[in-house]
Formats: structure tokens, C-alpha cells, sequence
């Protein structure tokens, strides 16, 4: 199979973008490679402009979506259908059929790339096979709408069988529906920020608060060029992504009564890139944080120094990691499957289930255990996962809870923050689905990241 290769790239690439959205999405469909990876590892990608370099994220993120009903419509049209083993020819009209469905590129285009492709890595016949299938689907276009199934066809099965069986088939079309979209863009501006200042960015974002301290906008450029970037007044977190730590602050002063929340001592294990963090610091709390993978630790750093926050972090296994003291509050946004984080990560479309899930499970136990181990009495832990595999949430805690009697559930309630109502389990629990923020308005985009939460404490 051709893939990119960069020693054999010359100076200046001939090739267009449709031809590299093509070469990606074979390294990323077939050969499982993480976009960003191929992406900053290809010389032909990093030689187009800035407008050529936007089209070619759209077909690939826009294919990672719709690849399941792009097939169905594209082999519908073929007399015999498309083998799976083809997999150029499958990928080519992939690309082409999710151009003229879903991105409504014009229809000349779309067919005389298609078919220079499938001379290029195919044959004369091929070419021939693609030319008659796209024409047969633009003849067609009235068909297009009865072929298209509803959006959660999409997913893998074993995603859908999981989703419907514990949130009901409802519950996944909707989430799905929004998945089909690129995510809107969360910017939590920094409690130090006047009602003011914090309005002008508003307005200069084009966005909206659609919880407090928080502005979503449309937005698909580099981020250092939004407005006060280089002021570090605000980060980018998802909006679900901010509710645990504000629920965490609201709970403090109810559990540490008569003792100053600056006194107490936060360990934010698996800490980067960072948002939870920055929302503690954010409160001129005394925190310690951690981080097991180099890479992401230094993107912590990055982002800590253009917010202006003190704030070192320790690159150490949150398994068993010893901060040298008794932390009061332990956060864990343990490692997981990130299924919840689906619209903003559509490869998760395309993904085979997870093979290392039993290793994640039991990475967010030994952290919860770890955690048990050497917080303070009468110590309260946060634990977090954005995936929506109860595995990885509740039946974690259930477990934790029958091996550490001395530990307790404090729950959660609808008042304690905005839009949360839906989302409180019966044990008190926070299961934050990516349908449940709805801002009851047509010029915001709903939905988030889904989040597992709960909020545990020492029982002295």
C-alpha cells in the first residue's frame, strides 16, 4: 500500500489537497495513526496553505463521521459493490461522497480528482468504475436523502450496543446527532477578569456565556489568534470539562467547616494539559500537581505560563506517587477511553474497541487506591473520567467503596450549579452526557464532552 513517504518527497509537492486528505486517511483508517501524528509528520500537509490545510482537516474529520452512511450511499450506486479489501478505491469514493453529500463541493471537482486518483493507485478500470459510480450518484441526488439512515449508524457497534443499553436508544441519536458537527469552542475566562473586561471579550469573540465564566463561540483557527490570547486571561476547556471543579469548590466549605480554603492542600494527579488545574489556581489555591506523560507535562507547563500561574508540575506514576505530605483534596481525571469526548475526537467513529480497556481499568483503581492511601483524614477525593463507559465511572467507585469501607459518597444536587438537574444519578453521582446542556437558545450550539464525576470523603 502507498503511504506517505518523506524521503521521497520532493522540495516542492505537486500534490493537491484532496490527493493528501486521501494519503491520510489511509494511514488514519487503515493503519489506525493518530491525525495530529500524520498530520505534523507530513511534509506535503505542512506544504499547504493556510485555506488548503482547513479543507483537508474538514474531509478527513467530516469522513471520520460519516464513513459508515458514505459506503452504504457509494455502494448502492455501484452495480456489484465495493469490496472492503479495495482499499483505495473505498477510500476514494469515501472522500468524494462525503464531498458531494456533506460538504456540497462542487460536483466537477469532487469527480475529476476522484477519478486522477484512482488511476494513480488503481487502473484504467478503476478510474472507469469511480467515473460511473459518481455520475450515477449525482443522476440520483434526489435518493441521497431516503439513503442516509439516521446519523448513529455511524458508530462502531460495539459503542452503540454499549450507549443504547445503558442510556437507551434516544439517548444515543442525540448525542450522535451532535457528533456530526465540529464542537464549538470553550473559553473559561478567569474569575480575576471584570464584568467589564469580560464582556468586551464577549463581544469581540462573537460568543455567548452559557454558564458562568464561561463564553462559547465558533472558532477554527490557531487560538493564539483570538483576542487576548497573550494576556492569559482566559483557557480553552470544554464546558462539561469545568463543572466538576466548581463543584468540588462549592462542596469544600461544607465539608472543611470553620478552616480557610487557601489552607487546605490540594494533588491534582494526571494533571495536563491543565483546565482543572487552572481553575484551582484560578482561587489562589495551594496546589500540587502531577503528570506521568513528559510530553503532555510540558504542554501543562506551556499553558501555566501564559496564564501567569505559579505552578510546578511532577512528572510521576499517579499509581503510586508520594507527594511528601497529606493532601486534603485530591483531584483524579484518571486516564480512560475518552468515549465521552466523541464530537470533539471523531476518530472514536472509526476506532476498533479498546484493547488495553482491562489496563485502564485497573490504572483507575490502583489511583483510586494510591489516593486512599495518602490523603489526610477526613480527606475528601475527586474522580473524573470523560468516558461514558460506566466500567470506567461507577462500577470503579462501587469497587473502590467495598474495598475502603472507611470511605463515603457525598452527593451531589441540582442547585449547586446550572443544568445539572438531569445529570445527578440516584447514589449522587454526576453523569454528564454529551446531550444533557441544552442553553435553550437558537444561537448556541448545545451539547459537551460527557464526564463521569464523584465526590468521595474519609469517614474519621
Amino acid at each position: 500500500m502507498n503511504t506517505l513517504n518523506a524521503s521521497k518527497t520532493s522540495l516542492k509537492s505537486s500534490k493537491n489537497a484532496r490527493l493528501i486528505a486521501l494519503e491520510i486517511w489511509m494511514l488514519v483508517f487503515y493503519q489506525e495513526k493518530k491525525l495530529d501524528e500524520v498530520i505534523n509528520n507530513s511534509i506535503d500537509f505542512n506544504k499547504l496553505d493556510k485555506r488548503d490545510k482547513a479543507f483537508v482537516y474538514l474531509i478527513i474529520n467530516t469522513s471520520m463521521r460519516r464513513q459508515k452512511q458514505a459506503k452504504l450511499i457509494y455502494n448502492h450506486f455501484a452495480n456489484t459493490g465495493i469490496k472492503n479489501r479495495n482499499r483505495y478505491l473505498n477510500s476514494i469514493l469515501t472522500i468524494a461522497s462525503v464531498q458531494l453529500i456533506w460538504l456540497k463541493v462542487a460536483p466537477h471537482a469532487v469527480l475529476n480528482n476522484a477519478v486522477e486518483q484512482a488511476k494513480k493507485y488503481g487502473s484504467d478500470k478503476q478510474s472507469k468504475l469511480v467515473n460511473a459510480i459518481l455520475r450515477n450518484m449525482l443522476r440520483n441526488e434526489t435518493e441521497w436523502i431516503n439513503l442516509i439512515l439516521d446519523d448513529s449508524v455511524n458508530l462502531p457497534e460495539w459503542i452503540f450496543k454499549s450507549w443504547s443499553a445503558l442510556y437507551g436508544e434516544k439517548a444515543v441519536r442525540e448525542i450522535v446527532h451532535l457528533a456530526m458537527e465540529p464542537p464549538p469552542l470553550d473559553i473559561i475566562v478567569s474569575k480575576k477578569v471584570s464584568k467589564k473586561e469580560k464582556q468586551k471579550l464577549k463581544l469581540e469573540l462573537n460568543g455567548e456565556e452559557i454558564l458562568p465564566n464561561v463564553l462559547r463561540c465558533k472558532f477554527n483557527g490557531p487560538i493564539e489568534f483570538l483576542p487576548r490570547y497573550y494576556d492569559g486571561i482566559w483557557w480553552i476547556q470544554d464546558a462539561a470539562s469545568q463543572i466538576p471543579c466548581n463543584l468540588l469548590l462549592t462542596k469544600i466549605p461544607k465539608h472543611f467547616i470553620n478552616t480557610k480554603i487557601t489552607s487546605l492542600k490540594f494533588l491534582d494527579l494526571c494533571s495536563a494539559p491543565g483546565g482543572k488545574a487552572a481553575q484551582l489556581l484560578d482561587n489562589d489555591l495551594d496546589i500540587v500537581c502531577v503528570e506521568k506523560n513528559e510530553s503532555r507535562s510540558k504542554r501543562f507547563d506551556e499553558n501555566m505560563k501564559r496564564l501567569n500561574f505559579k505552578s510546578n508540575i511532577y512528572i510521576a506514576n499517579a499509581e503510586n506517587y508520594d507527594p511528601g505530605f497529606k493532601p486534603d483534596i485530591v483531584l483524579i481525571d484518571a486516564p480512560c477511553s475518552a468515549t465521552g469526548t466523541i464530537r470533539r475526537n471523531p476518530d472514536i467513529f472509526i476506532k476498533p474497541a479498546p484493547k488495553n480497556l482491562d489496563d485502564l481499568i485497573k490504572i483507575q483503581d490502583n489511583i483510586l487506591k494510591n489516593a486512599s492511601k495518602i490523603l489526610n483524614k477526613n480527606g475528601i477525593i475527586m474522580y473524573i473520567t470523560c468516558s461514558l463507559q460506566k466500567i470506567e465511572g461507577e462500577r470503579r467507585i462501587e469497587k473502590f467503596l467495598i474495598e475502603q469501607s472507611n470511605f463515603s459518597i457525598i452527593p451531589f444536587y441540582p442547585n449547586e450549579y446550572p443544568l445539572i438537574e438531569s445529570c445527578i444519578t440516584k447514589e449522587g453521582f454526576l453523569r454528564i452526557l454529551p446531550n444533557n446542556l441544552n442553553f435553550g437558545s437558537d444561537n448556541i450550539i448545545n451539547g459537551s464532552d460527557g464526564f463521569f464525576v464523584s465526590l468521595l470523603k474519609m469517614d474519621t
